[in-house]
């Protein structure tokens, strides 16, 4: 009786000890759906660009919990000003945009040691937050379009490159929201963002930073 009273109990702390490991691995789903918000500033033929606001969502997949890539829009405003050497008038550019790109990015935490498999893993804020910090890069898409009290009247599209960093911060082992903090800047492979094309110029460029919200959903992956 007491001999199997003892294997009951043994193969019961057995079970427990692997659900235990389990639930303690690390875990990723392979979608994120996100929004967010920030602020965006062009650098341009006019000497003085103002701060915009903007607008995003992204749709993204994860390969690990740590390299993903995937889609976003954003749409906003930008505008700017410069003074007329000519006749000392203040002219400038008002106008709304809209981007579309693609996008990969890879995170610190892709080139850190991993959890083993049967390893009790704690990650602690500060080591999520680190692990967190990424680079990327991709392909993009400008729609721009001037407004009512824009001195240039224009409707043109442009491809550029953006260059981004940030930090993206999951809220625990067992959470499904990821915080963005995302700074980037956009290269554009032409001159057309303020409708000013002037002799000697070069191609403009545009920067955002922005704070955003992700969910993530699909099947629970293991390391």
């Amino acid at each position: 009786m007491i001999k199997y009273s003892f294997r009951s109990a043994l193969l019961v702390l057995i079970l427990c000890s692997l659900a235990d490991h389990l639930h303690a691995q690390q875990s990723y789903k392979n979608f994120s759906i996100g929004v967010g918000g920030g602020l965006v500033r062009s650098y341009t033929d006019r000497q003085k660009p103002d701060l915009n606001y903007l607008a995003s969502g992204n749709l993204d997949y994860y390969f690990t919990p740590y390299l993903n890539a995937g889609l976003e829009l954003q749409g906003g405003t930008m505008s700017g000003s410069s003074i007329n050497a000519d006749n000392g008038r203040t002219e400038g550019f008002n106008s709304e945009f809209a981007t579309f790109q693609v996008r990969g990015k890879v995170h610190l935490g892709e080139f850190t040691g991993r959890p083993r498999r049967y390893r009790v893993f704690q990650d602690s804020f500060l080591s999520r937050v680190a692990k967190g910090f990424y680079l990327g890069s991709g392909g993009g898409v400008l729609v721009i379009r001037s407004r009512e009290n824009s001195e240039a009247v224009y409707h043109n599209k442009e491809l550029y490159l953006p260059a981004m960093t940030g930090i993206d911060v999951s809220m625990g082992d067992d959470s499904r929201i990821l915080l963005n903090l995302n700074y980037q800047l956009n290269f554009v492979l032409g001159d057309k963002i303020d409708g000013l094309v002037s002799w000697g110029s070069k191609n403009d460029m545009f920067s955002s930073l922005t704070l955003g919200i992700a969910f993530t959903f699909g099947r629970l992956h293991y390391l």
